[in-house]
């Protein structure tokens, strides 16, 4: 069993992250749907923290980028595509907030960054998964 040291980018992003899910939830008590999101990013937070499923967590990651990046896309260069701007605005939506919301896409730059830059991080997953 391997007994590395968790890196200090783990532990701040996984405190922001724990932090962003208990944001979430709160704006969850104003509006239910924020739930969905304070729940996925609980759950990255714990992946984080324990070191594992770091396809998994990367991919989430990956998703509500792209997600993002389509709503964003489609509000503002859709206005061709008619009623069909606003279907693919709302699918784009529900995955971004399924995958963690705007707080997700705001951390997940700095930890995306993170895991292709630094070699702390992705070690910490190897070594966990080891």
């Amino acid at each position: 069993m391997t007994s590395s040291v968790r890196p200090s980018q783990a532990t701040l992003f996984t405190a922001l992250l724990l932090a962003s899910s208990l944001l979430m939830a709160y704006a969850g008590s104003m509006a239910v749907g924020y739930f969905v999101p304070a729940v996925c990013l609980l759950l990255q937070a714990v992946l984080l923290w324990q070191g594992k499923a770091f396809k998994f967590f990367e991919w989430v990651m990956l998703l509500n980028q792209l997600s993002g990046l389509v709503l964003i896309l489609m509000l503002w260069l859709g206005d061709g595509l008619g009623d069909l701007k606003l279907d693919i605005a709302a699918a784009m939506l529900l995955l971004n907030l399924l995958c963690g919301g705007p707080l997700m896409s705001i951390l997940s730059i700095g930890i995306l960054g993170s895991l292709r830059v630094s070699k702390q991080l992705p070690a910490w997953f190897h070594a966990r998964a080891a």
